[in-house]
């Protein structure tokens, strides 16, 4: 997939209950996909500082982005580490990517 249509499946997964979530509450998401396929979030308005945005990313918007073929790892601008975020979305029960054997 080339990187512009990777970006617009990026971007595609977003709308409907992700997009829709997170704007209820005041803030917005973007998201740019490199040749590699890492995305990279960004959350705006009142989503930025939210406390609860580690739990957005790592129970809605990772998982999203994982889903999408060609995306293959996922961190958001300014947020906690990915580590952090896996393990969240462990404690929902949804899987994404295996943390590194180190980081265990």
């Amino acid at each position: 997939m080339a990187d512009a249509d990777l970006n617009r499946a990026a971007d595609r997964a977003l709308e409907g209950k992700v997009r829709q979530l997170v704007e209820a509450h005041g803030g917005g998401i973007t998201v740019q996909v490199d040749d590699a396929g890492d995305a990279r979030v960004s959350l705006k308005g009142r989503c930025r500082a939210c406390p609860s945005a580690p739990v957005t990313m790592g129970a809605l918007v990772r998982p999203t982005l994982l889903a999408v073929e060609g995306v293959r790892s996922v961190s958001r601008e300014g947020g906690v580490s990915r580590f952090a975020e896996e393990r969240i979305a462990r404690m929902f029960g949804i899987t994404g990517q295996p943390l590194d054997e180190e980081q265990s």
